[in-house]
């Protein structure tokens, strides 16, 4: 709003001979509504009137011409530049996905039976976090191309969880559940889009709206699969180089393996000697002795 204050109205009268100047003095207060009315200057040539008498005394035929400051209450449209960032997406699980034309991507999964989280921020032109708002919004569930997903069944909603959470300090968290398969729906993607609540907000700042980049829907995670090795950059010296390491490192094993096979035998021949000399041990144990007789 405009600073309280006086604001200046000149007002040119015409009438019998006589032009006066007559200069007025608004005093407003912070919400524009006028304090105090002065009427300053041009009087002393209106003898024999007051300020008061002579603006009454103007003629029918007076003119005037006035310049007021616009007021705070104007009804102009102006655009504040806010916009939503994603600041936080997490899933459950990311595989890798070929694309038709055969390069590899990352591909986000959900589970139908578990939560995720989606955080988004409030954010002005600059793309500084705008702390002191309060702004309530909306996730909705989308196609990966963007069109509405329809409810075919009245058991449960497409989307349940937080699906309304209002920005308090510049940011906002939903905890979402997709309850449709992509199995079930031709193997499409879905997206989760976050608005304002009022569709009006949305129209006059079309930057309040963001959207997810697209997941996978299933019901069992299963186990991450490892990508495939890519080709290393050097080529066949690279390939070369990997199987020398590999022939070397079967040579040493091969070593290793004839050293404990000669350790094995050796074992086994002192183990054979034991059981000799214990079968003749045995053996002399079982022998009578002879006692030779007096004479």
């Amino acid at each position: 709003p405009p600073p309280a204050g006086p604001s200046g109205w000149n007002m040119a009268a015409s009438g019998n001979g006589t032009t006066p100047s007559l200069d007025v003095r608004l005093t407003r207060s912070q919400s524009g509504n006028i304090l105090d009315i002065d009427f300053i200057g041009g009087l002393s040539e209106v003898a024999g009137s007051s300020a008061p008498a002579a603006a009454a005394a103007a003629p029918a035929t007076t003119t005037a011409i006035a310049t007021v400051a616009p007021s705070c209450s104007s009804t102009a449209v102006v655009i504040s530049g806010r916009k939503l960032r994603i600041l936080e997406h997490r899933v459950h699980k990311v595989e890798m996905r070929t694309r038709e034309n055969g390069e590899s991507e990352e591909e986000l999964v959900v589970s139908n039976l578990r939560p995720f989280t989606l955080k988004v921020g409030v954010h002005d032109s600059a793309d500084v976090p705008i702390v002191d708002c309060s702004l309530p919004l909306r996730a909705t569930l989308l196609y990966e191309n963007g069109s509405a997903v329809k409810q075919t069944s009245l058991s449960e909603p497409l989307l349940v969880g937080e699906t309304d959470v209002v920005a308090l300090q510049g940011a906002a968290t939903f905890k979402l559940r997709i309850t449709s398969l992509s199995s079930h729906r031709d193997k499409q993607r879905f997206r989760i889009q976050v608005a304002p609540q009022e569709e009006s907000l949305t129209r006059t700042e079309p930057l309040l709206s963001v959207v997810t980049d697209p997941m996978k829907s299933v019901t069992k995670l299963g186990r991450a699969m490892p990508p495939p090795p890519l080709p290393s950059p050097g080529g066949d010296a690279a390939a070369e180089g990997v199987k020398r390491r590999c022939r070397e490192t079967l040579d040493a094993h091969a070593q290793s393996i004839a050293q404990l096979q000669e350790t094995h035998v050796q074992i086994a021949a002192e183990l054979e000697a034991v059981a000799s000399l214990a079968q003749r041990a045995v053996r002399a144990k079982a022998e009578p002795t002879s006692v030779a007789a007096p004479v």
